[in-house]
C-alpha cells in the first residue's frame, strides 16, 4: 500500500488531481525508473479495451506520478508525459 508524502498532498490539491483519476492511475499505470525514482504514468494501448476511450482514461493519459520507497512524492500534468520522462534517464 503506498502512502502520500505532504509534498505529495499540497501538490495534488494545488495541481487539481483528483482521487479517482489518482486511483485509476495507481491501478492501471505504467511504471518506469528514472532518476533513482519510479514513474507512473497510464499507456493508453495497454490499458483493458473497454476503458481505453473513457473520459477517465483521457484524464489520467495527462498526469505523471512520481515514487520512492512506495511512497507518492509529487505529481504534475504534462501533454506528453512519456517524452519528459525520457529526459530523465
Amino acid at each position: 500500500m503506498m502512502t502520500a508524502s505532504a509534498h505529495f498532498s499540497e501538490r495534488q490539491s494545488q495541481r487539481g488531481l483528483r482521487h479517482d483519476v489518482l486511483n485509476f492511475i495507481l491501478e492501471f499505470g505504467e511504471m518506469r525508473f528514472a532518476e533513482k525514482a519510479a514513474w507512473l504514468v497510464i499507456e493508453k494501448k495497454k490499458l483493458p479495451w473497454e476503458l481505453r476511450n473513457t473520459s477517465l482514461a483521457e484524464r489520467a493519459a495527462r498526469w505523471v506520478i512520481m515514487l520512492r520507497n512506495d511512497v507518492l512524492v509529487t505529481c504534475y500534468r504534462s501533454d506528453n508525459p512519456f517524452r519528459s520522462l525520457r529526459y530523465l534517464n
